[in-house]
């Protein structure tokens, strides 16, 4: 569940730091150019996948607490999905960041 609760919390920091994925790319970068066409690309991926990754943890998350216990396996899986989920969505959104500011 913390996992689940980091990846969202993530999402937001993400999304306000990178001002809205990618709002910074045309105030340092310009409108075109190599890097601002890196900027876009990569704040464009963040925001396709970190809903997606962070409904997928919520979702594992929840699998972890209603499975029964004689599913030991498939809860053992769920956790390693909802930390699965946090590890990727921090690296899609430090790249965001990084690639974000001048």
């Amino acid at each position: 569940m913390v996992a689940a609760i980091l990846a969202t919390v993530w999402w937001g920091l993400t999304a306000l730091l990178s001002e809205n994925f990618g709002g910074d790319c045309l105030f340092y970068f310009g409108d075109t150019g190599p890097r601002a066409e890196n900027c876009y690309l990569v704040n464009d991926r963040a925001e396709t996948w970190l809903p997606q990754l962070v409904y997928a943890a919520w979702t594992s998350a929840v699998l972890v607490l209603f499975l029964p216990r004689r599913f030991l396996a498939g809860r053992r899986i769920a956790a390693g999905v909802t930390v699965a989920c946090l590890i990727v969505t921090v690296v899609l959104g430090s790249h965001a960041l990084v690639v974000s500011s001048p």
